[in-house]
């Protein structure tokens, strides 16, 4: 009997003890707990890509458009994943002349997964407010593309006709800049140029040329191009972290017309009050 008492003392002492941990372990993840949309934007985009390969002597700009995914994981980096897509053109030129003598389409889509890192949050505070948000960007994925090579007018062959195709998956590594720009609390202006490694020659279809003696020469192995985009970010949810307190009364200027109550209670006129 007296063995069985203190085994219910013990299992009661040990229920006690716990019970406080316990709830305070649920009131930290009450008060912490992760939502994977806090912090959380996506920014369609569009704008201009840049090739430079080895068939681009002119005409190399074209158009891309996509959407990224951005989270904010701390004061100062976010994770993020973009999907972009388009078409790539270019010519190259016959000697020193202006008479093509080959030229190239694509189409493409690349997707990608970095981050960023904004240093100005960093050096003088964190600030969701700020006018003016510039971060810097590394990413890296993978590009699907379809390209097909064209014979020009310099060429001994037929001008417009096909030289030959390609379409492969490649790696790809980029860097990158930009800067958002603050409209609303929850919009703002995107701008942003990152530049990507393409691990393949063919993605203009040109990765070898003849010579007059009929000698293969190799181009060089990697192909590069630039995107230049702009967009509009919405901002699902605030992310959990609070703005440092020197930019506490700039907040509240920014922000204080947007979270005003839309309708004000009056009182009724005193004549339009009912007399009795």
């Amino acid at each position: 009997m007296r063995k069985n008492i203190k085994t219910w003392l013990l299992t009661l002492l040990v229920l006690l003890i716990s019970s406080p941990g316990y709830a305070q372990l649920r009131s930290g993840y009450r008060r912490n707990p992760f939502r994977i949309m806090d912090g959380l934007s996506i920014t369609p985009k569009v704008g201009l890509n840049m090739f430079f390969g080895d068939l681009v002597d002119k005409s190399r700009s074209s158009y891309s458009v996509g959407v990224t995914i951005d989270r904010e994981m701390s004061k100062f980096f976010s994770a993020r994943g973009s999907l972009m897509g388009g078409t790539m053109k270019g010519t190259q030129l016959f000697g020193d002349t202006n008479i093509p003598y080959a030229n190239f389409e694509n189409f493409y889509i690349e997707g990608t997964i970095g981050g960023t890192y904004k240093p100005l949050n960093q050096l003088i505070g964190y600030y969701k407010e700020r006018t003016l948000q510039p971060y810097l960007l590394l990413q890296l994925g993978l590009v699907y593309y379809n390209a097909t090579e064209y014979w020009g007018e310099a060429s001994l062959n037929t001008p417009g006709s096909v030289w030959r195709e390609a379409s492969e998956v490649a790696p790809i590594f980029g860097l990158g800049t930009g800067t958002s720009i603050w409209i609303t609390p929850n919009i703002s202006a995107n701008l942003e140029i990152d530049g990507n490694l393409v691990f393949s020659d063919k993605m203009d279809g040109h990765d070898v040329w003849y010579g007059n003696t009929g000698k293969v020469y190799t181009t060089d192995p990697y192909d590069f191009y630039y995107t230049f985009t702009v967009g509009v970010s919405y901002l699902f949810n605030d992310s959990k972290w609070r703005n440092d307190p020197q930019f506490n009364r700039k907040t509240y200027q920014k922000t204080r017309k947007f979270f005003q109550s839309k309708t004000t209670r009056r009182k009724p006129s005193s004549h339009l009050r009912r007399r009795r």
